[in-house]
């Protein structure tokens, strides 16, 4: 396996690994701070939702290098996996920025 062929691989489950790492954290913040009752517990959520999002944007909008037929066909496919996990983020991570925190 060529060097493009990997890098193209892993970036085509960067974005959905992100993601989940990003759900657990923000959802694990969203507990946090119901439990411990911060008093900035809403901008913490609402950054934590813009870092998020911006760290989903950048596979998502930066398209990779293709050196060979293989790498070319995975390197799109990455793209439009990271597209995908993007609007997943901002749909799934959005309710933070509006919805009650705590119960």
């Amino acid at each position: 396996m060529r060097q493009g062929d990997k890098i193209a691989l892993i970036s085509l489950v960067a974005g959905f690994t992100v993601w989940s790492v990003g759900f657990v954290a923000l959802y694990g913040l969203q507990a946090l701070g119901c439990a411990y009752g911060w008093p900035t517990h809403r901008a913490v959520l609402i950054l934590a939702y813009g870092i998020l999002v911006a760290v989903l944007a950048v596979p998502a909008f930066w398209p990779l290098r293709s050196d060979g037929e293989a790498s070319a066909t995975l390197s799109v496919a990455a793209l439009w996996a990271n597209r995908a996990a993007l609007g997943a983020g901002v749909l799934v991570f959005l309710p933070v920025t509006f919805t009650s925190t705590c119960v």
